[in-house]
């Protein structure tokens, strides 16, 4: 994807005629060998990191006069350090094996850098002028020939939200999971919709029903009367929108259960959204023995004379945490209607409200949120919005 974006946009393109030696990474366009003095005025090499904006895959006019510096403080000829664009900072991981010193900040006379060969330059000429002064010949013109990228992006175009905010290095935590979302219904194809956007490798989809038209009322996004009359099924629905976006989705139009469990064997972590009880506790006892972490989602409403009420419920079950499942009936695997939780009423909102729950709770997993209750049983009770965290890690149920 570096190479292909760089050829593509004539002000990447002209960064490398120029001779620089640039790459893209984690949604940042990098210049490495850039000359600069430090403390001791010496001759030092570092490397700066710009946010991309993009439309596409098509570079647009930077909103932003600030870049990532790699390197210690740069000084002047006379020893002083230029802080009135360097700012003094501790060293932070910005995705990809992307590691920075400090920020460095040159707003333009224009108030806004005409393009990326403008913005790099600048803070490369910079950078190098007192370099250059103590050595003519220094120069961060290296004539570094760019070279093919190293294997496919999970995305079909660049993650410039994760650079654009600096939380690469929290993104990289999911990258190269395998996920399954069991059930495409209103949680689980809202469950899509944020995973789709999250760097993990593979995303596997597991529902044999079809797209109605009641479903088109509680899914993410719009559906258009021809999108029903063509009654597909939910795996091909859904696959056919986030595969626009995410290139690692693959559909299974079936039933997952205890005649297709070798179905999980390459999963790192499943969410169920089905509510078949029966269903649920064959997958679960599964999950289970082949000590796979798991999500269940579960929503309950009911009518009352003066409106709607009802809750939200997430059930997490890890290798750390999975005697609450059974010891306190966590997760209903009843045939019949055992509580609120399998009301079969559904609303967007609350559909909405269980996946991203669920997903918050996925990404806490993995260390991509801070996770100081380790809680693996959440209920969002809807008519006093409260939120009841039970089955912390290192409690016994």
């Amino acid at each position: 994807m570096s190479r292909q974006l760089i050829s593509l946009n004539p002000d990447l393109r002209r960064l490398v005629e120029d001779g620089y030696d640039v790459s893209i990474v984690a949604g940042y366009l990098v210049l490495r060998d850039v000359p600069y003095l430090d403390g001791a005025i010496r001759v030092r090499r570092g490397m700066i990191a710009s946010p991309l904006d993009l439309a596409g895959d098509r570079t647009v006019q930077p909103t932003h006069h600030i870049v990532w510096f790699a390197g210690e403080m740069p000084h002047g000829v006379d020893g002083t350090p230029l802080d009135a664009m360097a700012h003094h900072g501790t060293p932070r991981s910005l995705g990809r094996g992307l590691l920075v010193d400090r920020m460095l900040c040159s707003r333009p006379a224009a108030d806004r850098y005409r393009d990326y060969h403008d913005l790099m330059t600048t803070f490369v000429e910079q950078l190098s002028a007192p370099a250059s002064m103590i050595d003519p010949t220094v120069t961060a013109r290296t004539g570094h020939v760019m070279v093919a990228d190293g294997g496919r992006s999970c995305f079909a175009y660049l993650d410039t939200a994760s650079s654009r905010h600096g939380i690469g290095r929290f993104s990289d935590m999911l990258s190269g999971l395998s996920v399954g979302i069991v059930g495409l219904g209103g949680t689980g194809s809202y469950i899509l919709d944020q995973i789709a956007k999250t760097p993990v490798s593979r995303i596997h989809l597991f529902d044999d029903d079809r797209f109605e038209q009641h479903s088109a009322f509680r899914a993410p996004g719009a559906a258009s009367i021809d999108d029903l009359r063509e009654q597909r099924t939910k795996v091909e629905h859904f696959s056919g929108i986030y595969s626009k976006m995410h290139n690692g989705i693959i559909g299974h139009e079936m039933k997952l259960g205890p005649a297709n469990a070798h179905m999980l064997d390459h999963l790192d972590f499943v969410f169920l959204a089905i509510d078949s009880g029966a269903g649920r506790r064959a997958l679960v006892a599964e999950m289970e023995r082949r000590g796979l972490p798991f999500i269940d989602t579960g929503i309950g409403i009911e009518q009352t004379e003066h409106g709607l009420t009802g809750a939200v419920r997430v059930t997490t079950s890890t290798p750390q945490k999975r005697d609450h499942v059974q010891n306190l009936n966590r997760i209903p695997t009843g045939s019949g209607i055992q509580s609120m939780y399998q009301s079969r009423a559904q609303v967007a909102d609350m559909n909405a409200l269980a996946a991203a729950l669920a997903v918050i709770r996925f990404k806490k997993h993995f260390g991509f949120y801070l996770d100081l209750e380790r809680e693996h049983h959440s209920v969002f009770q809807l008519d006093g919005a409260v939120m009841v965290n039970e089955d912390r890690v290192g409690t016994v149920s």
